[in-house]
């Protein structure tokens, strides 16, 4: 004989995990509206500071000049970014995060604590790139900590390539990249790119990593001593 089962009780808010159904419509709207690769990320770039196409772009080096284009341009379209002419140049083109787009703020500031909280590394298929981590790092540079207003870190890759970074900061300027730097340097750290990805990430303590030889200086005793305190974590560089 066939017994029935008992249908199961429905689900009630104060169960753990429950996610009332009608927030479902509005995530996946906004999935679709903003959830794409980079979007997200050129929101980042202007809450940090960046305004023109070419300080947006800089610190997001695996994204091509067209693809930021019509990202921003969407993103107008959308209203998330207001695009005007910067201040005594008509001619040049300047971009501000509307409401809705500083209202993302959290969102950003949630997901990098949840990637932290969950020590999730980033994706293994480069995604990551040298020249974006350098970056990243510069933003993240703590200026109260630093010896003096002007200071250039070079890295040395032994045995990776490209071979070699450079973070720089100024009174007026700073800026990453890969390559020689432009300036005279102050502190050469020899590093691989891994070594200073799990750094960044908070996966390896320096002090450790410099202890076991993975991290190296070459400059003043002074300056190599005190490198570790100069960056703050991401999620408060973020």
């Amino acid at each position: 004989m066939n017994v029935e089962q008992a249908p199961l009780p429905p689900l009630t808010a104060k169960q753990e995990g429950w996610i009332p159904a009608s927030a479902y419509c509005p995530v996946s709207l906004g999935t679709r509206l903003i959830g794409d690769r980079w979007s997200l990320l050129i929101v980042r770039e202007m809450l940090v500071g960046a305004s023109r196409f070419n300080a947006i772009h800089r610190g997001l080096p695996g994204l091509s000049r067209s693809l930021l284009s019509s990202r921003l341009k969407y993103m107008e379209r959308i209203g998330v970014v207001d695009r005007l002419a910067s201040e005594g140049h008509a001619n040049r083109t300047a971009y501000r995060l509307t409401d809705s787009g500083l209202a993302l703020r959290p969102v950003l500031v949630a997901l990098g604590a949840w990637t932290l909280d969950w020590q999730l590394p980033p994706s293994a298929d480069g995604e990551l790139s040298t020249a974006a981590l350098l970056w990243h790092m510069h933003q993240g540079l703590d200026r109260s900590m630093l010896p003096k207003t002007e200071l250039t870190i070079a890295f040395r890759f032994p045995r990776s390539k490209p071979s070699g970074g450079w973070i720089r900061v100024g009174e007026f300027e700073s800026g990453a990249c890969i390559g020689s730097a432009e300036h005279d340097v102050d502190l050469t750290v020899v590093v691989e790119p891994k070594i200073l990805n799990e750094l960044w990430w908070g996966k390896r303590a320096c002090a450790a990593a410099i202890a076991a030889g993975d991290v190296g200086f070459e400059g003043p005793a002074a300056l190599a001593s005190a490198y570790p305190t100069w960056f703050r974590p991401p999620a408060r560089a973020a």
